[in-house]
């Protein structure tokens, strides 16, 4: 992308606008708005000043002034009507949890914003001159700028080696021994990331560590070609067998809330455990750095 470039992307859909040669154009600087603060705050009884409570920060709206430009009548309808309906967000919009991506390159960072398109508001006073105004909304899930890139690691299962019984032995017994592998990651941007974790089979009772901060545990069984993913992010909020039906009920009661697994930037150590004969089971441990800014 270039500098001053912005793009609303999601299925089936990518509309690019920005600089003075594109069709669609800022008449001036985005106003990135900010973030609604909700906070506990109680009044002191019978005292002056407040006790804090929590503060919790919502989703900041980005709004744009835009140009939207022809070589006549025709042209700048036509280009005016492709933005409308790429900001109808028909793709998403009807789908709990479904969020389009608004990417921009600022003083050469590119950044992520996560949300919907909202308000469109078209002036075509001038249209007969192949000129239309617009304002437009798009509503972020929250208040942070993600990177461009998806950073990823891939842990796998090694069966030790040797084999037999050893005893004492207890029931259940087992010939199989459960496996572990860790790997090192590196989070860096400026705020916690939010991990997304793909588990892919065959495993039993596969778990996921960051060592110092959290371990995930699922009580069940992934075949070869089965998959889960648990993700945290805000907008998803899941744990998805092979994409489709919730395998949440087979998290643990010691594992952490979906809310609770952001990483602050740093070095960790991710380890991925479970049951698996044949040693093929991985999990891919995805990531994007986090901003206050863009």
């Amino acid at each position: 992308m270039r500098d001053g470039e912005y793009e609303l992307r999601f299925p089936g859909t990518s509309v690019t606008w920005g600089p003075a040669d594109l069709p669609i154009v800022n008449m001036s600087a985005p106003d990135l708005g900010d973030a609604e603060v909700r906070d506990d705050d109680e009044d002191r009884p019978r005292e002056d000043g407040r006790a804090f409570g929590q503060d919790f920060r919502g989703g900041r709206s980005i709004t744009f002034e835009l140009g939207v430009f022809g070589d006549d009548e025709a042209e700048a309808r036509a280009t005016l009507a492709g933005l409308a309906q790429a900001w109808r967000g028909d793709a998403v919009r009807r789908t709990p949890g479904a969020v389009a991506e608004l990417r921009m390159r600022h003083a050469g960072r590119e950044r992520i914003v996560y949300g919907r398109p909202r308000r469109f508001a078209s002036n075509e006073t001038e249209i007969g001159e192949g000129v239309a105004l617009v304002v437009a909304d798009f509503a972020a899930t929250d208040d942070l700028f993600y990177g461009p890139a998806e950073h990823t690691r891939d842990v796998g299962l090694v069966p030790p080696l040797g084999g037999g019984l050893t005893g004492t032995l207890a029931a259940p017994l087992t010939t199989t021994a459960t496996s572990d592998r860790s790997a090192g990651v590196t989070v860096g941007g400026a705020l916690a990331a939010w991990p997304v974790l793909t588990i892919r089979g065959p495993v039993t009772n596969p778990v996921v560590e960051v060592v110092g901060l959290w371990r995930l545990e699922l009580r069940t069984t992934l075949a070869h070609d089965s998959t889960v993913t648990i993700d945290p992010r805000p907008w998803a909020r899941s744990v998805l067998l092979n994409g489709g039906g919730s395998l949440a009920g087979a998290l643990t009661r010691t594992s952490p809330r979906l809310a609770a697994m952001a990483i602050p930037p740093g070095a960790y150590e991710v380890a991925f455990r479970g049951t698996d004969a044949t040693g093929t089971s991985s999990v891919r441990f995805a990531w994007r750095e986090t901003f206050p800014t863009p």
